[in-house]
C-alpha cells in the first residue's frame, strides 16, 4: 500500500536526520498549493458540526460507527471510524482488517483539533501497522506541523511532518500530501456529508410517520 511506504521510512532510513536541516526551507509553488487544498478540506470538515446536534445516529453507512467527545447536548467532537475485512480462504476466517478514523474536535464553533488514524492487521503474517496524525493547529495557515506516530509491530516513531524532505529530487512530503493524507481526509469529508444527509433522510421519514400517526388519532 501507498501509506505504508511513507510511514514505514522512519524505520528502515535515517531520513529525520537527514532531513531536520532543510525543514526551515521555503515551501515550492506545488507546495504551497497542496497546503491550501489542505487548509480548504479542513475547514470543509467543520461541517462535522452539525453531527453534534444528533442525540443520536439514526442510520450509518455499513461499517461505520460514530462516538463523541463529550456528552449531549454539549459534546465537543465526533469520531468517524470505518472498518472493511478481508475474508481468507479458510471459510469464515480473515486475510486483512483495515480500520480508519478521524477525531474532529471544536472549540464553540471552530475545529481546534483533526486526528486521523489507520489500523491494518494481516493476520497470515501477524503484521501490524498503526499510523496516527494529528493536527492540533488545523486553522493556523502551517501544515507541515502535523505530528505523525507510527507503529510497525511495536516498532514506534514520531516526528511532524516538516521532517520530511521536500526539496530537489526528495519530495517526500508533498508526495504524503498528494497521495494519501489530502485523500484521506477529502474522503472522510465525503463521509461526514453521507452521514449527515443520513440523518436528515430519517428525521425527515421519522417526522412523517409522526404526522400520519398524529392524523390518524384525529379520524377517531
Amino acid at each position: 500500500m501507498l501509506w505504508s511506504a511513507f510511514f514505514l521510512l522512519p524505520f528502515f532510513s535515517p531520513l529525520l536526520s537527514q532531513s531536520q536541516g532543510g525543514a526551515s526551507s521555503s515551501p515550492s509553488g506545488t507546495a504551497q498549493i497542496l497546503n491550501q487544498r489542505i487548509l480548504k478540506a479542513y475547514e470543509s470538515l467543520g461541517v462535522a458540526r452539525e453531527l453534534l446536534k444528533f442525540e443520536r445516529m439514526e442510520s450509518l453507512p455499513q461499517g461505520t460507527v460514530v462516538s463523541w467527545v463529550g456528552t449531549f447536548p454539549n459534546r465537543k467532537g465526533v469520531k468517524i471510524t470505518k472498518f472493511s475485512v478481508t475474508p481468507s480462504r479458510t471459510p469464515g476466517g480473515i486475510e486483512r482488517s483495515e480500520e480508519k478514523s478521524i477525531l474532529l474536535e471544536f472549540n464553540g464553533s471552530t475545529l481546534s483539533k483533526v486526528e486521523s488514524e489507520i489500523k491494518t492487521a494481516n493476520y497470515a503474517t501477524e503484521d501490524t501497522t498503526l499510523v496516527r496524525m494529528t493536527d492540533n493547529t488545523p486553522l493556523d495557515n502551517n501544515v507541515d506541523d502535523l505530528l505523525i506516530y507510527a507503529d510497525r509491530n511495536g516498532r514506534a516513531a514520531e516526528y511532524p511532518l516538516n521532517y520530511l524532505p521536500d526539496e530537489g529530487v526528495s519530495r517526500e512530503r508533498s508526495e504524503f500530501k498528494k497521495e494519501f493524507y489530502l485523500k484521506l481526509i477529502e474522503d472522510f469529508f465525503i463521509q461526514v456529508l453521507r452521514i449527515q444527509e443520513m440523518q436528515n433522510q430519517q428525521s425527515a421519514k421519522n417526522q412523517k410517520k409522526l404526522l400520519q400517526t398524529f392524523k390518524e388519532s384525529l379520524e377517531y
